[in-house]
């Protein structure tokens, strides 16, 4: 029989911390990065590309409080079981799929990261590799993959266990959930993704599954695809090219990722007619098998590549101890750098499945490669893969006892709708009452006694809302005195920067200092007056006060350092950073800053104290060079100060022979 229970699983992990308390205002520069076409991509190509982008990350803030401190946790793990397979869930961890065990080989199918180790590579900064982390709503990762989600069990109708992971997502205002079981003698699990559009408008959605499996010199991946997308990153925009012929490129076959020599994605053109699959196979064509129903039409596969960097970022996100990985996913687009439209009222749905293949036929032409792989396919579904995963796509599931909570958020979306009598958030996903916590209660309080309680200044905001029913709803509080106060101002200030308008958001922000001097206004009118309005000056004076009302927020000296540097006051960080506790001045990303900080003043070997091989900068930003492009105009000054050498190339040669960034090279392009 199949059967799902919970089970304590224990990996060797970072604490996330608390998330930064700093709302985004145009912070975030991987929402903006633009996107460049070659002429290869066809005009109808080219038609969604960039669609649907977000202007800022709020609600949500960034987690970013991690560092490389790893200890044993135990975390509740959903297990789902048959005698065919074993697959682990981790709800706490944003519902990925971590494990996949073939029990008939004993043999792990997916890159199982040893440890939990985050990396800056997503929306939110925290994001971990290893196993399938499902993305929903927005290009750059689920904004939730590092954040629990709601655990229900439920009885398929075919008497077989599941569980129903599930979570409002808060950009697009949509409840999304995962029935996920494996029937009694299935060697495929399932997993049933649904998006519900109950919004009452036309949304942009996005979904892709990101499967990680492991890299090793004959990894082959295998897709049924001729025709290709190849993205290219630099640093700061996107280039999509479109190539025939797969699977060669840049002088190689790229079916094998080792032959890849940089980070890229590789985006295929699956053909309308033909059954969606990927698979990942080893030396002897063994391996994962990922399928789905139609409505999943897009396949990529991403590699770190055969440079230095890649190398590196492969061993930072893990510890060390493996070759690594790459990505195979699976998503409702050919590419990721687009969102598709969502009408309102629609449900999507749609089935996955993901077991083990044998393809003996894996390292012969590429025919004869997706040929094999098709012949696996057929043994997994004798009736029809379509036929077959259209029936359990209409299977029905009754919801059981609740395993585990999310979070709070999708409770009070769905109180608020009950109250405007709007369309319920959802009609399978349950957000009970108990459901709230703390974060929730400033904003439970202005829906019931139309009362928003102010919070002390040392205290950092708990979370926020932007939509544009809690908008009016706080405008409308407002009209009674004992709401305006500093914090109900900061936080409309926040709603109208949300809405677009900028103008009445520092308007606001100003009215919230002046009611009382407080941290949070004066670093939101810093960001406003340096990324709205260029005006580095007034961004800087502001900056100053919210450090000074608040010195121990990393975030505010993150930001001060940013500011003071970018407004010509290095000699203003030095001695704030001197100032600080050993604890910040041990802080990787603030020792960067301090040796950017001394290189302006023209003190290079000052700054070799806090740019040198010994630095660790836990969140080092993907696709950043920061790190890169700082060492190489430090050491230039270094060895030109102890050589007298003026030729650029002579000294660049002996920066790579004497000063080698190593494990501090993380460029991947």
């Amino acid at each position: 029989m199949s059967k799902v229970y919970l089970q304590d699983y224990v990996i060797p992990s970072v604490e996330l911390g608390r998330d930064n308390p700093l709302p985004d205002i145009k912070n975030n520069t991987y929402i903006h990065a633009q996107i460049e076409t070659t002429d290869a991509v066809t005009p109808e190509e080219k038609q969604r590309i960039g669609t649907g982008m977000i202007n800022t990350l709020l609600p949500y803030t960034v987690q970013d409080s991690y560092d490389r401190n790893r200890k044993e946790k135990a975390y509740q793990a959903v297990i789902v079981e048959n005698k065919y397979l074993k697959a682990v869930f981790l709800p706490q961890l944003g519902g990925r799929l971590w494990s996949l065990i073939d029990k008939e080989t004993d043999r792990e199918l997916l890159y199982r990261n040893p440890v939990f180790q985050p990396g800056n590579l997503a929306l939110r900064n925290a994001w971990f590799s290893g196993g399938v982390e499902f993305n929903v709503s927005i290009k750059g990762h689920n904004p939730l993959t590092c954040s629990p989600l709601f655990a229900q069990k439920l009885r398929m109708a075919d008497g077989s266990e599941g569980v129903r992971l599930y979570e409002y997502e808060r950009i697009r205002g949509v409840a999304y959930s995962m029935d996920i079981w494996l029937p009694t003698d299935s060697k495929m699990l399932y997993i049933r993704p649904c998006i519900e559009n109950r919004t009452g408008k036309d949304i942009w959605m996005y979904w892709w599954s990101n499967i990680a499996v492991p890299q090793t010199r004959q990894t082959r991946v295998i897709v049924p695809a001729d025709e290709m997308f190849i993205n290219y990153f630099g640093n700061d925009h996107y280039i999509l090219d479109s190539v025939k012929n797969v699977p060669q490129a840049f002088g190689g076959d790229i079916s094998y990722p080792v032959q890849v020599p940089r980070s890229l994605d590789f985006f295929f053109k699956v053909p309308k007619e033909q059954r969606k699959w990927i698979a990942a196979v080893d030396a002897k064509g063994y391996g994962l098998l990922q399928c789905s129903t139609a409505q999943l039409k897009g396949r990529k596969l991403f590699v770190w590549g055969d440079g230095a960097g890649g190398k590196n970022w492969n061993r930072y996100l893990s510890d060390g101890t493996n070759e690594g990985y790459v990505e195979i996913q699976a998503g409702l687009a050919y590419t990721q750098l687009e969102h598709i439209p969502m009408p309102k009222d629609e449900v999507w749905s749609w089935v996955e499945g993901y077991g083990a293949v044998n393809a003996p036929q894996a390292h012969g032409t590429w025919q004869a490669a997706r040929q094999s792989v098709e012949n696996g396919l057929d043994a997994h579904f004798p009736a029809g893969m379509e036929k077959e995963l259209g029936a359990l796509q209409k299977m029905e599931a009754a919801p059981e006892e609740m395993l585990l909570y999310g979070s709070g958020w999708g409770t009070l979306e769905a109180l608020i709708r009950q109250q405007d009598g709007d369309l319920t958030l959802s009609n399978f996903c349950q957000f009970p009452e108990d459901a709230l916590t703390e974060a929730q209660q400033e904003w439970v309080s202005l829906l019931r006694q139309g009362i928003f309680p102010e919070a002390p200044v040392s205290q950092e905001p708990k979370g926020y809302l932007v939509d544009e029913k809690w908008r009016l709803r706080l405008h409308k509080a407002m009209e009674r005195k004992e709401n305006r106060h500093w914090y109900a101002y900061m936080h409309l200030g926040l709603m109208e920067y949300a809405a677009g308008n900028v103008e009445s958001a520092r308007t606001l922000m100003e009215k919230s200092f002046a009611c009382k001097e407080n941290p949070w206004a004066a670093r939101n009118l810093a960001m406003l007056w340096k990324n709205e309005y260029g005006n580095m000056e007034k961004a800087a004076e502001y900056i100053r006060i919210a450090v000074r009302l608040n010195p121990t927020c990393r975030g505010i000296l993150l930001e001060t350092a940013m500011v003071l540097l970018a407004a010509g006051e290095s000699e203003q960080w030095i001695a704030l950073y001197n100032s600080l506790p050993e604890k910040f001045q041990k802080d990787g990303r603030l020792q960067f800053n301090t040796a950017i900080a001394y290189m302006k003043q023209g003190k290079y070997k000052e700054a070799t104290a806090y740019l040198n091989e010994r630095l660790v900068m836990p969140d080092i930003k993907e696709g950043d060079t920061a790190i890169s492009d700082v060492w190489r105009v430090l050491y230039s000054h270094i060895i030109a100060e102890e050589t007298g050498l003026t030729e650029e190339a002579e000294i660049n040669r002996l920066v790579e022979e004497k000063y080698p960034l190593g494990a501090l090279d993380f460029r991947t392009h």
